[in-house]
């Protein structure tokens, strides 16, 4: 079986563009003011963020431009390498790493805010996502900052999901031929974000995104919380 960060080395390569765009939600998140939750674009300026699985690098302009010192993981040297290059031709400082979200290639308590952009919810084999909630919670600061988005259970990477439990499932109808046979962590309903990221995490800004781009019907909840201190 291809590995899945091989079949992610060609899906980058593939596409490789010169220029990226911020994902929707994530300008919301850190720029929106809702009923719900608002932001404070003057608190950002200085701030240590981590674009955990950062792909092309699209959110990473925006979090330059914002003020703060970013840094990235992803599962491979060569998406590494791809987006080391966008980002220096915009004139883009960032440092990148080899990692998972199991296993984040930084110290504890370094950073203090946590950008996981359709990212935290891939469970790595022998793991669970419990796992990587340890890890992510164990590099950010107390009251640091975890914007993150994961899937709903209707969402259409979902359909002909094997359920292994605990909102644990394997992929078999992954439309990009990337995802296939990996563990993806999903969750039908707020009070379950809550209950599995509580107590470690609180202060919870929960919304969620219905879409339909042309047949693909992408379900996703858009959270953003805090390490508790």
């Amino acid at each position: 079986m291809v590995k899945i960060e091989e079949k992610y080395d060609d899906f980058y390569r593939a596409r490789n563009p010169d220029h990226v765009y911020p994902v929707e939600f994530v300008v919301r998140a850190l720029l929106g003011n809702y009923p719900r939750h608002k932001t404070d674009k003057t608190s950002y300026p200085g701030r240590r963020v981590l674009d955990l699985g950062f792909g092309d690098g699209r959110n990473m302009p925006l979090l330059h431009n914002l003020g703060m010192q970013v840094s990235g993981v992803e599962i491979s040297q060569e998406i590494c390498d791809l987006t080391q290059t966008r980002m220096k031709s915009l004139g883009i400082e960032v440092d990148l790493k080899v990692g998972r979200n199991h296993n984040i290639p930084y110290s504890d308590a370094f950073f203090d805010t946590m950008l996981a952009c359709h990212a935290c919810y891939y469970v790595a084999p022998g793991t669970r996502f419990d796992d990587n909630l340890r890890e992510i919670a164990r590099v950010l600061k107390r009251g640091g900052s975890f914007v993150f988005s994961a899937p709903i259970g209707t969402s259409y990477i979902m359909r002909g999901a094997r359920d292994l439990g605990g909102g644990h499932m394997e992929i078999a109808n992954d439309p990009y031929g990337v995802r296939n046979g990996y563990v993806l962590k999903k969750f039908d309903t707020e009070a379950e974000i809550r209950a599995t990221l509580s107590p470690t995490f609180t202060d919870f800004k929960i919304g969620s995104c219905r879409n339909d781009f042309w047949g693909i019907d992408e379900h996703v909840w858009a959270v953003v919380c805090r390490k508790a201190g």
